[in-house]
């Protein structure tokens, strides 16, 4: 995730909705493909959170779009393009060797729990670098719903492993 501050707030927002849609992406699956039911609960809830969330960009970007666009598009896609890759999500093949573990639904949680630390750090990266309010408020509180997320997984997966 280096160079964020190279971008402007509107590239760091187009980022962010990347990291939401390959979010949306990746719980879908996850829930099609988890064994228990409440694996399947937990991670339909985080793919759409993830929609709720990449709204919230959405909207957000009137306030950056104007003059913020990159000069040199070749530089910034291949940056959008790294949060499909296994810089926050595991690999294709790292999720199907989980998925086909005897204890899948533990090992999924644990994919899901470092997705959302590694969500969190980069939006916390993007508060300190936004150049305004609306832009650090905005990815403060993105920060804090990651957050949030990895703490609701670390306790769901105590829970279903308590069970």
């Amino acid at each position: 995730m280096t160079g964020m501050e190279d971008y402007s707030g509107f590239e760091v927002i187009r980022a962010a909705m990347e990291v939401e849609k390959n979010g949306h992406r990746f719980y879908s699956t996850m829930a099609q493909k988890a064994k228990s039911e409440i694996a399947r609960e937990i991670f339909a809830w985080l793919a759409q959170d993830e929609v709720a969330h990449l709204k919230t960009l959405e909207d957000l970007v009137p306030q950056y779009q104007e003059g913020a666009f990159w000069d040199d598009e070749e530089i910034f896609l291949p940056y959008l393009r790294r949060f499909s890759d296994s810089e926050i999500f595991p690999s294709a093949e790292r999720l199907e060797k989980v998925l086909q573990s005897g204890d899948s639904d533990f090992k999924a949680l644990d994919l899901a729990i470092e997705a959302e630390e590694k969500f969190a750090a980069y939006f916390h990266k993007a508060a300190i670098h936004a150049r305004t309010r609306e832009g650090k408020d905005a990815f403060a509180w993105l920060a804090g719903e990651e957050d949030r997320h990895a703490a609701v997984l670390k306790e769901r997966r105590a829970k279903l492993q308590a069970a």
